[in-house]
């Protein structure tokens, strides 16, 4: 009766154990493009919307997210990083266009479209969002009054 209530309880912690573990939540055929393209990336986390599947990761100190559809092909990057990445021809257009204004933050999107960028620039008293392409051409977006000012 004892190994009997034993094998049970033992058989049970091992259901219970195998269930309880985490499941790799990605495709191989994802991972696999994930890790030929981003090889230096770290702190990946993921999560998947559907049949697309999202990389939360780091490289070189620029956060990215990175998505990638259910057979492993790279739909769109987007990353967050400040003016020092941005390439010259983009960063020379916003220094022209917007000389008395500071870069506060840009976000770059590379999809099927091309390469984006949505640059939020300050000054005393407004952030100024806009969009600018590979070419540096760029426009305006939105305004806002400061709020901590």
């Amino acid at each position: 009766m004892k190994n009997l209530i034993l094998s049970t309880a033992v058989l049970f912690t091992l259901t219970v154990n195998a269930l309880a573990a985490p499941k790799d939540p990605v495709s191989i055929k994802v991972q696999e493009t994930f890790n030929q393209i981003f090889k230096n990336a770290a702190d990946v986390s993921w999560t998947v919307n559907g049949s697309n599947s999202d990389a939360f990761f780091t490289v070189d100190g620029i956060k990215t997210r990175a998505t990638l559809n259910a057979n492993g092909t790279l739909i769109q990057t987007i990353r967050y990083y400040s003016e020092e990445h941005l390439p010259a021809s983009v960063l020379y257009n916003i220094k022209k266009s917007y000389k008395s204004k500071e870069i506060f933050g840009v976000t770059e999107v590379s999809n099927h479209n091309g390469i984006n960028y949505r640059i939020v620039l300050k000054d005393d008293k407004h952030y100024t969002f806009i969009n600018a392409n590979s070419s540096g051409d760029n426009e305006v977006v939105k305004k806002y009054k400061r709020g901590d000012k």
